[in-house]
């Protein structure tokens, strides 16, 4: 690979609404057109709550430049954000430049743009490589746009890492003086996935994309003799390897010992990246790719897909969804357990819900978990068996809720 280098000093800032969400997002997970609802459903309903987008399993193909590809258009990110953020689309405009962007602030809400990553300054993409790349853009009238980018990626002009820039308008004018795919976005109330149906609907899905799969693969054999075909092969194998493991993610907050299935596969996904990648290097300079590229992508996807079967098709410990807490929503136990949370961690209790990862709270640890613990039983006067302590019951809020919820009188009879 050639050295990094970047055109530009990174002048990166920080913003008190978005550097903390910033922190927390799974983005090495996210494409960079994800990344920006990503960024506005943590923002409107909690840290994770991005984590949806990895829900639903689904192979699509389509054909792009005369090459097959899985890559997917903005249109099909926007339909994700809305049917599993909860996120809304207000407004859509095409092909505008800095200054109609900028007209689009006296909103008060962060826009959606879609621009050239040859053009964002930003980017270490600038000056070297066309593609479509999303951020948020914001403006107060002080004169600078404030852009929030959540992209994670390692290139061969330097890294690329989730910040929040300051440019002065001439420079951000410039910057989408060839037009930007522009949304206005508002956050409804975070969709209530069901976990056994959407699971049992990625199997289905998994079992039915087999043919889609197979022609994929034969379709990319005929193109890895050209540079243009291994280097769609590279990004498919980018895109896929990230949506399994954003999937992974997503199972891991919800079913965490049906998550184990997935968790060896990341290692080879990533030996598959760099493989594709130095074939590509080595066709750029006259070389021929190894002929077995597309074998091993082949052998990645089946072993994904025969997991995700597996996992929809295996029943969950209690036969059901995860337990909620409280049915009321608002019981008892569900406050006995927001205010141990609030005083342990010092979190607004307002921002608690029940669907927050545990691990994701800011300061938790296994240390401030006793504390919680404690804090609830002395409250309700209960005690949890130790055999209560599972990773299925420390997942989120909910489940701990169910937890204490379950649990009987101190010291009776267990």
């Amino acid at each position: 690979m050639p050295p990094h280098t970047q055109s530009r000093p990174d002048r990166r800032t920080g913003d008190p609404a978005w550097t903390p969400i910033l922190t927390t997002l799974r983005a090495p997970a996210l494409d960079c057109l994800q990344t920006s609802f990503a960024l506005l459903a943590d923002h409107a309903h909690g840290t994770g709550s991005h984590l949806a987008l990895g829900a639903r399993v689904e192979f699509r193909t389509r054909e792009r430049a005369g090459l097959p590809t899985v890559e997917a258009t903005p249109d099909d990110r926007a339909a994700e954000a809305v049917g599993l953020l909860g996120l809304r689309v207000e407004g859509r405009w095409t092909q505008l430049d800095g200054p109609r962007v900028r007209r689009l602030f006296a909103t008060g809400q962060p826009l959606y743009v879609i621009a050239d990553a040859y053009d964002l300054p930003w980017c270490p993409y600038e000056g070297h490589e066309h593609m479509r790349h999303s951020f948020l853009a914001t403006g107060d009238g002080s004169g600078a746009v404030t852009v929030v980018d959540a992209y994670h990626n390692d290139t061969a002009w330097g890294p690329a890492r989730p910040g929040v820039w300051r440019l002065p308008v001439d420079e951000f004018d410039a910057a989408l003086a060839g037009g930007a795919h522009t949304l206005a976005i508002t956050a409804g109330p975070a969709p209530v996935l069901d976990v056994p149906e959407m699971l049992a609907g990625n199997a289905e899905r998994a079992r039915q994309s087999r043919p889609a799969v197979a022609g994929h693969l034969a379709s990319l054999t005929e193109t890895l003799t050209t540079v243009d075909g291994l280097h769609r092969f590279v990004l498919d194998v980018w895109l896929l390897g990230r949506a399994r493991q954003l999937h992974e993610h997503w199972l891991a907050s919800v079913r965490p010992e049906a998550a184990a299935g997935l968790a060896g596969q990341a290692q080879r996904w990533q030996q598959l990246s760099a493989r594709s990648y130095v074939a590509l290097r080595r066709a750029q300079a006259g070389r021929p790719a190894s002929p077995d590229l597309a074998d091993a992508l082949g052998a990645l996807v089946d072993e994904y897909l025969s997991v995700v079967e597996t996992i929809g098709a295996a029943p969950t410990a209690d036969g059901d969804a995860p337990r909620a807490a409280d049915a009321s929503g608002d019981g008892p136990v569900q406050a006995a357990v927001l205010g141990a949370l609030r005083d342990t961690l010092h979190l607004d209790e307002a921002r608690l819900r029940p669907t927050d990862v545990l691990r994701d709270l800011p300061g938790f640890d296994s240390f401030r978990l006793v504390d919680v613990i404690d804090r609830v039983e002395r409250r309700l006067g209960v005690e949890v068996p130790a055999t209560a302590l599972s990773a299925a019951d420390l997942r989120d809020v909910g489940s701990l809720c169910a937890m204490f919820a379950d649990a009987g009188p101190a010291g009776g009879d267990r």
